[in-house]
């Protein structure tokens, strides 16, 4: 199957390292525009950008931004307006969340988790989706954990947010599929991108857990991605797609 991204220009949130720095480089060897944001991992993601410029003949232009506010979302529109001319498709890669149970919460300290990974999500379909409305083409890939869809006592806040983004998405696709924008989310177990705060026993008692007695790879989840963006996926929408070793095989 040939996955043709030429000329087309992709925004990759969270993607200085790790899966968004894969799904970066991926998709800019298909010949993709890369829209590289970060946050906090300033030089991390000039590297990124430095690689693809190095190995690829596609454009790349670094943006920095807080999803959770609305106003740098619309700064990050602005400044890839005028650089790109716009943006066809989103892989919302970013987000943040804290290990540890709902007890040991502080009432202010969920706030960020949800303002990332729900909010985050509203912010950017809001800014960046009536354009691709009015053009009648566009694609927005939502990246949650498992977690989102099978709950985990250990990452409840950011669990709950995603589950809410999921269900965000799936309406909106119902209404913006007469424009022919698709919306989905991928659902990934857990990947081993070389900065898990786990060490080897733990690492390997976990692997224990999946069916296929590995983790995942950054290699393992940048295939769904390229495909949802490509032509190949134009009738899929909608939908909630795992990739995740069977860890959780739900209907």
């Amino acid at each position: 199957m040939d996955i043709d991204l030429k000329g087309k220009n992709v925004l990759i949130t969270g993607a200085a390292k790790g899966i968004g720095r894969g799904m970066a480089l991926a998709a800019a060897g298909e010949g993709a525009n890369i829209a590289l944001h970060y946050l906090g991992s300033e030089e991390a993601a000039a590297r990124t950008a430095n690689e693809i410029k190095e190995a690829y003949s596609v454009e790349v232009h670094l943006v920095k931004g807080d999803l959770a506010k609305i106003e740098d979302v619309t700064k990050i529109k602005d400044e890839l307006d005028h650089r790109l001319g716009g943006i066809d498709c989103i892989v919302n890669n970013a987000g943040f969340s804290q290990m540890k149970s709902f007890f040991q919460y502080k009432p202010e300290e969920w706030k960020q988790e949800v303002d990332v990974c729900f909010y985050g999500v509203l912010n950017l379909v809001h800014t960046f989706m009536p354009e691709m409305i009015d053009k009648r083409k566009g694609k927005f890939v939502n990246i949650v954990g498992d977690s989102a869809r099978t709950g985990d006592k250990h990452l409840i806040i950011s669990a709950a947010a995603r589950n809410g983004s999921i269900s965000f998405l799936k309406s909106l696709a119902q209404e913006v599929g007469k424009s022919n924008v698709q919306c989905n989310t991928v659902s990934f177990g857990l990947i081993n991108h070389g900065s898990l705060d786990f060490n080897e026993a733990a690492l390997e008692k976990i692997a224990k857990q999946y069916p296929l007695k590995r983790l995942g790879k950054v290699e393992d989840v940048t295939g769904i991605i390229l495909f949802l963006l490509s032509n190949h996926a134009d009738w899929i929408t909608g939908q909630v797609i795992s990739v995740n070793g069977g860890h959780s095989m739900l209907g």
